[in-house]
C-alpha cells in the first residue's frame, strides 16, 4: 500500500470533537499562565525563564499539534487515509503523552549541562520516530 499525500477522501475529520477541545484548552491554559506571569510579575526575568524552561517544550508541541490538526481539517474536511492518520495521531493524545516528556527531559539535560550532554536532538528524533510509528499504525488500521 503506497503512502498517498494528504487529500480528499471518505473519512470525516471534524474539529468539533472533545479531543480537539481538550488540545486547544490545554494550549490556552499554558498561554494564559504565561500571560498571567508576565502581567503579575513584569520585571521577574527569572520567573519567565523558569516558566519557559518548564513549559517551552509543551507549548511547542501543543501549538504544532493544534496547527497540524486545523491544517489537515481545513485542507480536507473529508480526508483520505493519510489525512486520517495525521489527524488521529495527534488527537488520540498518545504521541503527545510520549513526546512531550521525552523532549522535555532531553531539553532539560542538554540545557543544564550547557550542551555537554547533547540530548536535545536525540530526544526530538525519538519523538519524530514515535510520530512515524503511530502514523503508520493509524494509516494501516484506517478509519
Amino acid at each position: 500500500m503506497a503512502l498517498a499525500p494528504p487529500g480528499p477522501g471518505p473519512t470525516p475529520l471534524p474539529l468539533a470533537t472533545t479531543a480537539f477541545y481538550v488540545l486547544v484548552g490545554t494550549l490556552a491554559l499554558f498561554v494564559a499562565m504565561l500571560l498571567y506571569l508576565r502581567s503579575s510579575h513584569p520585571r521577574r526575568k527569572r520567573g519567565l525563564e523558569g516558566y519557559l524552561d518548564a513549559a517551552g517544550v509543551s507549548l511547542g508541541f501543543l501549538a504544532f499539534s493544534v496547527v497540524l490538526v486545523i491544517a489537515v481539517t481545513l485542507h480536507d474536511p473529508m480526508g483520505n487515509r493519510t489525512s486520517f492518520a495525521l489527524y488521529t495521531t495527534v488527537l488520540t493524545g498518545y504521541w503527545l503523552a510520549f513526546a512531550i516528556p521525552v523532549v522535555t527531559v532531553g531539553s532539560s539535560v542538554h540545557a543544564r549541562s550547557r550542551g555537554q550532554i547533547p540530548w536535545l536532538v536525540p530526544s526530538v528524533v525519538i519523538a519524530v520516530l514515535m510520530f512515524g510509528v503511530l502514523f503508520a499504525y493509524y494509516y494501516r488500521v484506517g478509519p
